[in-house]
């Protein structure tokens, strides 16, 4: 007769958008995990998300050290900005707690490396929340690539689309500075730098890499005349035009009618200010070339500005090609010579991410009890920043970025 599975107390750092998808799920009792407690720095944001989400009887934290400090507590999920994620990560694996890491792994390839060589010495468990790779539509097409039925690869392409709430989200918080953010690649399309490397195969590598881009939308001369600094200073007849205007949905709470800012350190989270803002440094649109040391080549674009979001992927074999359509939830596959079409639906599922989240924490806790004590998915995690990274590089100096082979170790 088997045993009950181990049911893990697992604590949560940082209190948001991401946060709340994780804390109602464990809240409500999961076969293998529960809520322990919530850590967040500002005291009046977890009161809030604690009301918001239901929460009753939590243990909540402001001190992280105190949080760490929880014997009871397993694992923890970090949720922290970017630009934390190594102070958090070494506080976690310090006190021996294993480690859900949302992306990105952190802002720049050295730091990321940082959190790899800090993971192998305390020997607990960590797992990259690259929840894209769980969604059914890309496993499907990791099962054709690697089933040769597209043969060997040539190109990848790949598309991310945001809505004109969801980019600007990106230009009023921490990550409107490339030094919190990595930039908008890293902070928003790692998921997306992540899977074209998943598709095409760690085991090759990118070794050089081009990209253009900038700000078009977002300046300050583009800024609707008589804004506010803050969308609640703006006059009432400029914001109900504006579609850049701060709402819920990418920021806490995820299914509100109104975000819920921090109201701690509003000079680095940012708050409701104008998306127009004057002291960013990153692009809303970018393109990206590489090529891999076996000859594959992709690109990758990112654009905004839109009325829905979406991502989609392309690729050629030398046997047929893969095109997915995020919109409709279907993906096709043209064998050539002969041109047959064969198509695959993939029906809506509940749960963000093309409900990817629900199943992201029980590969959580497959990677806590698995006899695999490698990386877990952060060699991946640092792989799609050096991406980024090498990326911007690029699209700073104007110049092709090399990668050597070096950088992808720790």
């Amino acid at each position: 007769m088997s045993s009950a599975p181990k049911r893990y107390r697992v604590g949560i750092i940082g209190l948001g958008a991401r946060a709340e998808t994780f804390a109602r799920s464990l809240y409500a009792g999961l076969e293998r995990g529960e809520l322990f407690g919530l850590c967040d720095i500002d005291e009046d944001r977890t009161r809030k998300f604690c009301e918001y989400c239901g929460l009753q009887g939590v243990r909540c934290f402001q001190r992280s050290d105190e949080f760490f400090a929880q014997r009871e507590m397993d694992a923890v999920i970090v949720t922290t900005p970017d630009f934390t994620h190594l102070d958090v990560a070494r506080q976690a694996f310090a006190a021996g707690k294993h480690v859900y890491m949302e992306k990105p792994l952190d802002v720049t390839a050295e730091r990321c490396r940082e959190i790899i060589r800090l993971r192998r010495r305390s020997g607990v468990r960590t797992f990259m929340g690259f929840n894209l790779r769980a969604s059914e539509m890309t496993m499907r097409v990791r099962e054709i690539v690697r089933s040769g039925a597209l043969g060997p690869l040539i190109h990848v392409r790949a598309l991310e689309q945001l809505s004109y709430a969801h980019i600007a989200s990106f230009m009023r918080r921490f990550h409107r500075r490339a030094e919190r953010s990595g930039g908008l690649l890293n902070t928003k399309c790692c998921h997306d730098l992540d899977i074209m490397q998943w598709l095409v195969g760690h085991e090759h590598r990118i070794v050089r890499v081009a990209s253009f881009g900038g700000l078009n939308t977002f300046r300050p001369e583009n800024a609707p005349a008589g804004h506010g600094a803050t969308c609640h200073e703006c006059p009432p007849a400029v914001a109900s035009a504006c579609v850049y205007r701060d709402r819920a949905g990418f920021v806490f709470p995820v299914s509100g009618k109104s975000p819920l800012h921090k109201t701690r350190e509003t000079g680095v989270y940012g708050g409701d200010l104008c998306a127009y803002t004057e002291d960013k440094d990153i692009v809303d649109n970018q393109t990206v070339i590489m090529e891999w040391d076996h000859g594959v080549r992709g690109t990758f674009n990112m654009v905004g500005c839109q009325a829905v979001g979406r991502r989609d992927l392309t690729l050629w074999g030398e046997r047929g090609m893969l095109a997915t359509d995020s919109a409709s939830k279907y993906l096709r596959v043209v064998r050539s010579p002969s041109g047959e079409t064969v198509q695959h639906e993939f029906p809506p599922r509940q749960g963000g991410h093309g409900g990817a989240d629900p199943a992201m924490l029980g590969r959580f806790f497959d990677a806590i009890e698995g006899e695999d004590r490698s990386d877990e998915g952060l060699a991946e995690g640092l792989a799609a920043t050096l991406l980024a990274e090498k990326a911007l590089e690029s699209l700073r100096t104007g110049r092709v970025a090399d990668i050597p082979a070096a950088d992808y170790t720790a």
